[in-house]
């Protein structure tokens, strides 16, 4: 509220001789002022620099929490996603040819988005999202150790929340409708996902996550859920629109095409692999270096390395 003239203040200031001494009983002013300091609240946004010492905040905390939280949370986190994953698939597939490519993503990816947004403001860990503990790691406020502490937990918790997820939905058999067209489709994305060469995958990982940092540096811009959400399901659905690589849905999508296609265990452990090392290294290279470390360059270097530049 520091930043922000009081609405109140700002009507009476218009008002030169009138000053609402109608309406100026103790109990209507407060009642006034309150609402006036609400609705400003409800527009406020954090600059960028104050963006910036979120991220630094929430990085020093979440290599602060402890193993299990750090499991229960991470297992969340990748069952939202695969739950996203299990919606935004299912929507496609009833969509049909009819629909057309272009509006089947633009649909897939904003019912996609409701998985991170389940992660942000649900409270879970996502390994994607905690590349922007780069920031704090630059900032000095954390070790490195604690960093690969937090992402080797997280990651194989949300691995073990995607693939249990995929497993419920195999079981479900609710992928059988539609014809043999939504089972079809989970086989051909893990064929596709499986057959990506090494770069063309580790490029689009870091496309998607440079997205998905976004959406979640943008969240912190806002006190409220809308404030939140809208940005964040923007810059998630973004990715999934022009069909970048997120290694944690992957841990849905492939193995839920293997299950239904009956894949040899063999063969289903070196596509997985194929497909995670580049996708992970590449989302680790797009949330942070490409959001963490540039953000912490242009806002969270020393003052004296920065000049007259303005915040």
């Amino acid at each position: 509220m520091d930043r922000w003239k009081s609405l109140w203040e700002v009507v009476e200031g218009h008002m030169p001789g009138r000053r609402l001494t109608a309406l100026q009983t103790p109990e209507i002013v407060g009642v006034y002022r309150t609402m006036c300091e609400r609705m400003v609240c409800f527009v406020a946004c954090k600059t960028p620099s104050e963006i910036a010492a979120v991220a630094v905040k929430a990085g020093v905390a979440k290599s602060r929490a402890s193993a299990t939280a750090l499991v229960v949370l991470g297992f969340l986190g990748g069952s939202f996603v695969a739950m996203a994953a299990v919606a935004s698939h299912t929507v496609s597939c009833s969509l049909g040819i009819w629909a057309g490519p272009s509006a089947v993503r633009l649909i897939s990816g904003m019912v996609f988005s409701v998985g991170i947004v389940m992660v942000i403001v649900g409270g879970a860990e996502l390994f994607t999202g905690n590349s922007l503990m780069v920031m704090a790691l630059l900032d000095r406020r954390i070790r490195s150790g604690e960093l690969i502490r937090n992402w080797v937990i997280v990651y194989f918790a949300n691995m073990a929340g995607a693939i249990f997820v995929a497993w419920l939905y195999y079981e479900t058999e609710l992928w059988q409708p539609i014809d043999g067209a939504c089972a079809q489709a989970l086989i051909t994305t893990a064929i596709r996902k499986s057959s990506i060469h090494f770069w063309p995958a580790f490029f689009r990982g870091a496309l998607c996550n440079w997205l998905v940092c976004m959406g979640v540096w943008m969240s912190y811009s806002a006190d409220d859920a809308v404030g939140r959400v809208v940005p964040l399901s923007m810059a998630v659905s973004s990715f999934v629109m022009c069909g970048a690589e997120h290694s944690v849905a992957n841990m849905f999508y492939m193995p839920v095409g293997l299950m239904v296609s009956s894949t040899p265990l063999a063969e289903w452990l070196a596509g997985f692999g194929r497909n995670l090392v580049p996708v992970t290294l590449g989302n680790i290279v797009g949330g942070g270096l490409l959001v963490a470390v540039m953000y912490w360059w242009a806002y969270m270097r020393p003052v004296s390395e920065m000049g007259d530049r303005v915040l």
